[in-house]
Order: structure tokens, then C-alpha cells, then sequence
């Protein structure tokens, strides 16, 4: 099954573990404790005992889920305060059971509990972060069976909401706003970016973050802190720019908009939103549908699809098709510009045994006389 080798003044072991894995060690000075230790694990793999998979059993989901946040999630340049907020909420599911314990069953019942308080697109979120929370756990080797979540499926989910405001809506919004949320909801109708891009906006360039240039003015927006993981450029208009200028900077930290007990970017200011929508008489409503109200505004100004698309950010024009019915108006007026005259008629001309499709116009001379004008087709 396994055997012993020599390197050096050293003994090493070679063995096959249970996951199918060739493992190759050092241990020994001598030959015959290489051969104790070898037939010790051989022995152990016939029993089930080895890599102490007794005490891996009893790792606690709530456990391996601070290692998973300290080892996984923390790492990555994005997404981290959504990621950890989510795990929250699946430690509250699964508190107290062993990793080991958690089958099918249980994942997709908890998808059900989840989704009468949520939507579809949430409770995918957090099935994907499970699958990828089990997936780390047997790497990591804590966990050896399949990864329980691997076969359930995302739900159907709906991203057709195209929900906007008109303008006088928006105006009763920013008035109803409190000073610090008007500019937030300002920079959202005029820019189009998304709630994270605006709070984690600083006041000068700095590697992976958000900034406004105000010598160029442009906002970018870094990759490592988009949805789609591309940079892009906004033009910096007077009036989001004005805006800007009200905003007091504070010595020592470069972020725009945060909170100052934690000097961190703000998480949420859900309640200032929802109390400015309630005053103004705007219901259902949410703040990503301010980036859905930019976006109907260029349209029915005029502007084509793709310059939409990468002021947007979308990586394909899929993504902005929702907003292609905005424009019928301009379709329209296009279509018109086609459209056949009056005195402009289709007639079946004979020549001979022939018959021919002729379009025929009749164009008045300086004599005012009406001649024939035949192009045959």
C-alpha cells in the first residue's frame, strides 16, 4: 500500500491517504520507524481513523464559518461586507450543528424559510456563498463527504424591474432628502452609479478605489470595485460637482462619504432613503432604481444604447435592452422620415406579354405640367 524511502541521512514515507491524494514525507532517521509509522497510518486508513476525521466531525458550523470569513472572505479586494452580512444570517440558520450534519434537505429548507422574507436573487447570493463555504471545508479538510449544497439549484428569479422616476418625482425626492443623502441620491440620478461605487468614492486618486478628478472632471470607478470587474470613466457634470463642493473634507481620511465613529464607509442609510421616499409620496421604490431613472433619462434624450451601456458599466447590450422601449418615440420619428409620399404609387406595368412592378412619381415642371416619372423595379 505504501512504502519507505531514503533522502539524504533521512527515512521518508509514500502512501495513498483516503482522499486519493500521494502524500511523501520525511519522518524518521531510521529505517524501522519509518516502517512503524507507515504501517501505523496503513492501519489507521483500513480503521477510518485517519487525519482524525473523529474530531473534524465535530467542527461547529458557526466555528469553521470565523475561519472561513478570516481565511476567504477578508482576501478578496470586493464584496466582503455583503459576503460576511450573509454569513451572519446562514449562522443563524445552522448554529450548533456539526458541518457533518448539514444534508440537502436542510439547505433547501432554508432556502424556503429564507424566501418568504426575501427575493429570489438573495437567496441564490446565499446559496452560493454555502456552496462556496463547503467547498473551502473540504479543502481545508474539515469536512469529507460531498459538499451538501453542491446539487441545489438557484431559484428562478426576475431582473426585468425597470422602475423609474419622472422628473417631478425626482424633484420632490431631493427636496424631501436630508443634506448628506440628497447628494448621495444627486450623484445616483446623475451619474448612474451603483449604492457601493458612491460610498466607497474618495477625494483623490488612490490604488483600487473609487475618486473624483476634479481637474479633469471624471469620476472613476476601479475594477476591483464594480459588479462586473471593469474600470470605467463618468463625466463630472456642474451639478454633481457643485454638490460635491458642500461635502466638508476631513484631515487624514480620503473617503467622501462615511461614518464618523467607525471612519469607515457608510454600510447603509436605508432609513434616511425609505423616511425621504415616504415624505415625498414615492412608493415602491428602491435606491437601485435611481441607476434604472439615469438610465431612462439618457434614452428619452436621445442617446443610442451603447454609449448608455458604457456609462452603465454593463458588459453586454443585453443588459440595456430593458431600456430600448424608452425610445420608441425617436423610432418613430425616425420611421417617418421613410414613409411614402401620397403622391408616390406602386403600378403594374405591361410590356409586351411582360409584367412589371414600376414605382411611378409625378413631378411638376417649371411649366407646370405633370410628367411621368417611371423606375422600373
Amino acid at each position: 500500500m505504501g512504502k519507505t524511502f531514503k533522502r539524504g541521512s533521512k527515512w521518508g514515507i509514500s502512501y495513498t491517504d483516503p482522499r486519493g491524494r500521494q502524500v511523501r514525507k520525511m519522518v524518521s532517521p531510521y529505517k524501522e520507524s519509518a516502517e512503524r509509522i507507515l504501517k501505523k497510518i496503513e492501519m489507521d486508513i483500513i480503521e477510518g481513523k485517519y487525519l482524525d476525521i473523529k474530531k473534524n466531525e465535530k467542527v461547529l458550523f458557526e466555528d469553521f464559518a470565523a475561519q472561513y470569513v478570516k481565511m476567504h472572505v477578508r482576501l478578496q479586494l470586493k464584496g466582503k461586507r455583503n459576503q460576511e452580512y450573509t454569513i451572519k444570517q446562514l449562522i443563524a440558520e445552522f448554529k450548533g450543528r456539526r458541518l457533518d450534519q448539514i444534508d440537502p434537505i436542510m439547505v433547501r429548507q432554508y432556502m424556503a424559510r429564507r424566501l418568504e422574507g426575501a427575493r429570489p436573487a438573495t437567496v441564490n447570493r446565499a446559496l452560493q456563498t454555502l456552496k462556496s463555504m463547503f467547498n473551502r471545508a473540504i479543502e481545508w479538510g474539515m469536512l469529507h463527504k460531498a459538499n451538501p449544497a453542491a446539487g441545489v439549484r438557484n431559484l428562478p428569479q426576475n431582473n426585468s424591474r425597470c422602475r423609474w422616476l419622472t422628473e417631478e418625482e425626482q424633484e420632490r425626492l431631493l427636496t424631501c432628502c436630508q443634506p448628506l443623502t440628497r447628494i448621495i441620491v444627486l450623484i445616483a440620478l446623475k451619474t448612474g452609479m451603483r449604492w457601493g461605487e458612491i460610498i466607497s468614492l474618495k477625494w483623490k486618486q488612490s490604488p483600487c478605489s473609487n475618486y473624483v478628478d476634479f481637474e479633469k472632471n471624471v469620476i472613476f470607478i476601479h475594477e476591483s470595485m464594480t459588479k462586473t470587474q471593469r474600470s470605467r470613466h463618468i463625466p463630472l457634470i456642474s451639478v454633481v460637482r457643485q454638490a460635491l463642493n458642500t461635502v466638508e473634507r476631513t484631515p487624514g481620511n480620503d473617503y467622501i462619504f462615511f461614518n464618523p465613529q467607525t471612519e469607515k464607509p457608510f454600510g447603509s442609510f436605508k432609513r434616511s432613503f425609505h423616511t425621504a421616499l415616504k415624505r415625498a409620496g414615492i412608493v415602491d421604490f428602491r435606491f437601485h432604481d435611481l441607476r434604472h431613472t439615469f438610465a431612462s433619462q439618457l434614452v428619452r434624450n436621445n442617446v443610442d444604447l451603447y454609449t448608455v451601456q458604457r456609462l452603465l458599466g454593463h458588459t453586454t447590450p443585453q443588459m440595456t435592452q430593458r431600456y430600448a422601449h424608452l425610445g420608441e418615440d425617436q423610432m418613430r420619428e425616425a420611421i417617418e422620415k421613410i414613409n411614402i409620399q401620397p403622391d408616390n404609387l406602386l403600378y403594374n406595368l405591361t410590356f409586351g406579354n411582360s409584367t412589371v412592378l414600376a414605382h411611378c412619381s409625378f413631378v411638376k415642371t417649371k411649366d407646370s405640367q405633370e410628367n411621368l416619372e417611371v423606375a422600373l423595379k
